[in-house]
């Protein structure tokens, strides 16, 4: 919608409104840290799923804690380098939209906890997600229509 409001003014009110170009940056980076923590719970990285296939099924389970460990660890470093840096900037203000500087920096560290959080709970279940078909017995012929 942002975007569709720069478009727009700039092709039919001849003017562009600054402040949406900012928005949009920083939602975007807000968007690809929360992304991050929905591909985890659904245990959807490419990267995971192109190592699991080039070894056994049985090392699958050791090759995914490899990857979610390298995933922590790099978690980590944003949260210790990304808190200081977001409290840095708290003061800052963007120059077209008015937006305290601290959100979109903040992005960086609620992230990196969110992704802790879910690359634990992932250590915890055995990297395998919920599947809701399986839950309530429909995979195995047990439900469907009457």
């Amino acid at each position: 919608m942002l975007n569709l409001t720069q478009v727009g003014g700039r092709y039919f009110f001849s003017t562009g409104f600054s402040w949406t170009e900012e928005v949009m940056r920083y939602s975007m980076i807000w968007l690809m840290m929360l992304g991050s923590v929905a591909c985890i719970f659904r245990l959807e990285h490419m990267g995971i799923e192109a190592l699991e296939t080039l070894v056994r099924p049985r090392f699958v389970r050791f090759v995914k804690s490899g990857l979610y460990s390298v995933a922590g660890i790099f978690c980590v470093v944003i949260l210790i380098y990304g808190y200081p840096l977001a409290l840095r900037n708290a003061a800052q203000v963007a120059p077209a939209s008015g937006i305290p500087m601290i959100l979109p920096y903040a992005a960086l560290p609620v992230g990196a906890v969110l992704m802790l959080v879910q690359i634990a709970l992932s250590w915890l279940t055995g990297f395998e997600p919920d599947r809701p078909d399986e839950a309530d017995g429909l995979s195995n012929g047990q439900g469907g229509a009457v």
